[in-house]
């Protein structure tokens, strides 16, 4: 209420959460506002039909889901698979692209947002993934909640026994080094999925750019992936602003999205999908291992980025090659 009716903002840009933008969206719908690049994967939010002013930038849950079924077909098969999911749309989402995915899970562990604090409820996690005789574990949750489950696993005497698979939003080592010290052994050698280039790649071009603007301007500020998605908005919101034209207009604003998004300079690796019958972000993901100093690299090698896309329905996940427009001279579009 404050940002669109006191102090009238043109638009908003990288609003966080799914639960906080669903709630808002008739209002944020009825003002016209545009809602630009959402930090949220919810799938729903790519219909443009109910979120006619949303624009997506994470490829969605449910495409993450796939991506990562395929990948555990490929990588794991024989493998016996748990699931710790967050008990809302991020995970049901979720829960759906596993289905398409036919992938199956000898425990799935819910919880509710926010109950990752609670010790007892950690515990019961931990009972449930020993219990099932998982070797390998699925966290689709938030970082606070991954932290908590390698912290609880670290405790249960399982360092070495589990191979951890993160989804992208729980994948954050920022948080889950600052909230778990000591499940640091757990987080080496785990595998994160992710669409934008590894934050501590210095030889991806995007990255290269980002790290000095980082050095210049945010001087003490860490590198991390956090810096890297702000950055990266910010220079697609810059995009989007010089093709709406000299008479900017909330519509001319949202057409220059449907009629140019799809061809903005991005570090993403993965192909944006914006159109004027589409409000689809990124559509894929690639696999890296993370190390016990928060720094991940893909999982054939540095700088060996495989990518995998998807949709949000039916479609099948496959390998796709890597191509994006250069980075502009200076990082200025």
């Amino acid at each position: 209420n404050d940002l669109i009716l006191k102090d009238k903002v043109f638009a908003l840009v990288g609003t966080l959460g799914t639960a906080n933008n669903e709630a808002t969206t008739k209002f944020v719908n009825d003002k016209g506002v545009p809602r630009l690049f959402v930090n949220t994967g919810f799938s729903g939010f790519a219909n443009s039909k109910k979120y006619p002013t949303t624009y997506p930038l994470f490829p969605s849950y449910y495409m993450e889901a796939k991506t990562i079924g395929g990948y555990l077909d490929e990588k794991f098969a024989g493998k016996k698979v748990a699931l710790i999911y967050q008990d809302d749309d991020f995970g049901i989402d979720a829960l759906a692209g596993f289905t398409q995915a036919g992938t199956k899970f000898v425990a799935k562990i819910p919880y509710a947002s926010g109950s990752q604090s609670d010790p007892t409820v950690v515990g019961k996690w931990i009972t449930g993934i020993i219990a099932s005789g998982a070797d390998t574990v699925v966290v689709f949750g938030v970082s606070t909640a991954t932290a908590a489950a390698l912290g609880g696993a670290y405790k249960a005497g399982l360092a070495g026994k589990i191979q951890w698979i993160l989804g992208s939003v729980g994948a954050d080592p920022t948080t889950i080094k600052t909230l778990a010290p000591t499940a640091l052994p757990l987080l080496n050698g785990a595998i994160a999925a992710s669409f934008l280039p590894a934050p501590n790649d210095s030889n991806d071009e995007y990255v290269a750019q980002f790290q000095k603007i980082n050095a210049q301007y945010n001087k003490g500020a860490t590198f991390d992936n956090n810096v890297l998605v702000g950055m990266n908005a910010a220079m697609l919101t810059v995009q989007a602003l010089r093709a709406a034209g000299s008479k900017l207009t909330r519509a001319s604003l949202m057409a220059a999205l449907a009629s140019s998004g799809s061809k903005f300079a991005s570090a993403g690796l993965a192909p944006l999908g914006w159109s004027k019958s589409s409000h689809v972000g990124y559509n894929g993901y690639w696999f890296g291992r993370l190390a016990a100093d928060a720094t991940i690299t893909p999982v054939d090698g540095a700088g060996k980025y495989v990518l995998y896309t998807t949709d949000s329905s039916t479609g099948a996940v496959v390998k796709s090659a890597i191509t994006r427009p250069a980075m502009p001279a200076k990082g200025l579009p």
